[in-house]
């Protein structure tokens, strides 16, 4: 697993519980028990640079129009969220998807942080500050897009293009068959960049980086829900394949969660 003598890092009476989790091969467990169990002497900060908010794949832009203003109280959107049961074969409207995206994961603001002078702040709640989640739409069925793989820009609220066609099939097959998933006008895949949180918080990172990923994951909830818009979260897909089709490594960045958007089947 690494170098460190377990015997230095967790405590003696600790130690037999995470050797019993590793036994049982249930890493997660393991992983979480040692995060909670270190000893701060044996595990020294090592903040090198810090990782960069803002990573461009594409040249490609497309930029976004604004975001609607949602009139519906917030009391209203949260008592009537629910999951969509399927969706219909209908679009939505780019100003749909901006405004879920920018309400998702948008800057909402500025402040001074980390030695910048001008610091994003973000639509969710975030350890750190350091903004781990990015989000790639996957557009089925959007008025005035085309279908295919996008990533959002938050800093331009825009979509960097990265590759255009037809994936719906595709997507309801890695996420286990499921069909509802191609009927969906876009899904969301939502990652997250580990190096940013792991920076500063890097023994607790992984737990962060999943807390951030669900604050965004309610964000884009309210949005469409406010909207009148039916969405459904889907956490079962292969990983390997999605992180194939996104061109990730899957390690340094993983996906999360899948946010399925559309109108509504009756």
């Amino acid at each position: 697993m690494c170098d460190i003598n377990l015997e230095d890092v967790v405590p003696n009476e600790a130690l037999d519980a995470f050797k019993m989790l590793i036994s049982r091969n249930n890493i997660g467990l393991a992983c979480d028990f040692l995060m909670r169990h270190y000893r701060d002497e044996y595990w020294p900060r090592r903040m090198g640079p810090m990782p960069p908010l803002r990573r461009r794949r594409s040249s490609s832009i497309i930029t976004l129009p604004k975001p609607k203003s949602v009139s519906t109280p917030i009391s209203v959107v949260i008592s009537t969220r629910r999951s969509a049961d399927d969706f219909a074969n209908e679009p939505i409207s780019i100003e749909d998807l901006a405004t879920v995206l920018y309400m998702g994961v948008g800057i909402t603001g500025w402040t001074q942080a980390y030695g910048y002078g001008k610091y994003p702040l973000r639509s969710y709640p975030s350890a750190g500050a350091l903004q781990p989640v990015e989000a790639y739409p996957v557009v089925n069925n959007v008025l005035g897009l085309k279908s295919g793989l996008y990533k959002y820009d938050p800093f331009d609220h825009a979509l960097e293009v990265l590759r255009l066609g037809d994936y719906s099939s595709l997507m309801a097959d890695i996420a286990l068959g499921q069909d509802h998933v191609s009927r969906a006008s876009v899904v969301i895949i939502l990652t997250v960049m580990y190096a940013r949180t792991y920076w500063k918080y890097w023994k607790r990172a992984l737990r962060y980086v999943l807390l951030d990923s669900g604050a965004v994951m309610e964000n884009i909830y309210l949005a469409a829900t406010g909207l009148g818009l039916g969405v459904r979260a889907v956490g079962a897909f292969y990983d390997n394949e999605l992180c194939r089709f996104l061109d990730i490594d899957c390690m340094g960045e993983f996906p999360v969660v899948l946010m399925l958007i559309g109108k509504g089947s009756l």
